[in-house]
């Protein structure tokens, strides 16, 4: 089951992102990312948040036309995000996209990318905007990256170290590299062949494909 999870970050071009979302089966928004649900065409399965980012009349208007809203308190332990995520959990998702989850707020999008590592191993998870492609690589993942004109591809610890990290069909190879916080070895590489592909034997590992 594919779950997107629309938050109230900026996205500076829909088409960009409508082509990455494709048909979720379940569309949940955080707050002001009911905005972004209706820019991008998608029905929202479910509103949840303080509402303190999206418009009164616009979540009226989508309850009105029974779509489910869940009020949550302006003080609590988890971001409306974190609670959106939760809840696409808890009705199946094993393809779990973030949309709007990155913007000028750098506490909410850093808060949003230490969300993967706490996802089920399970759940195929990538946060989504107008210029990056982000996904995890948990402990022996592995995964393959297409060539796309004009990308970079980056591979960044999200763990204090990633060791044997694999990197093939790329400028710059790895074979068995670690790379470790403090350093920056894996950032800006090239696919150079239809596609590339990337493993990490420990630790967790950020891969971005990234558009200037």
């Amino acid at each position: 089951m594919k779950a997107v999870v629309l938050s109230a970050g900026q996205i500076a071009d829909y088409g960009r992102v409508r082509a990455c979302v494709g048909t979720p089966d379940l569309v949940i928004c955080a707050d002001g990312g009911v905005s972004h649900a209706q820019a991008l065409g998608l029905t929202p399965t479910l509103i949840l948040g303080d509402f303190d980012s999206a418009g009164a009349e616009l979540i009226e208007a989508e309850a009105a036309r029974g779509v489910p809203v869940e009020r949550v308190p302006v003080e609590k332990d988890e971001t409306d995000t974190h609670l959106a995520v939760a809840a696409a959990l808890e009705r199946g998702a094993r393809e779990l996209m973030l949309v709007g989850a990155t913007g000028d707020r750098l506490d909410h999008t850093f808060a949003n990318l230490l969300l993967l590592p706490g996802i089920p191993a399970n759940v195929d998870v990538s946060i989504v905007d107008t210029k990056n492609i982000i996904r995890l690589l948990r402990p022996g993942g592995r995964i393959t990256v297409p060539a796309a004109t004009g990308s970079y591809l980056s591979l960044l610890p999200l763990s204090p170290e990633a060791k044997g990290v694999v990197a093939e069909g790329v400028k710059w190879p790895l074979d068995g590299a670690t790379l470790r916080w403090g350093a920056s070895l894996g950032v800006s590489n090239q696919v150079v062949e239809e596609e590339a592909f990337i493993a990490v034997r420990e630790g967790y590992l950020v891969v971005i494909q990234a558009w200037d």
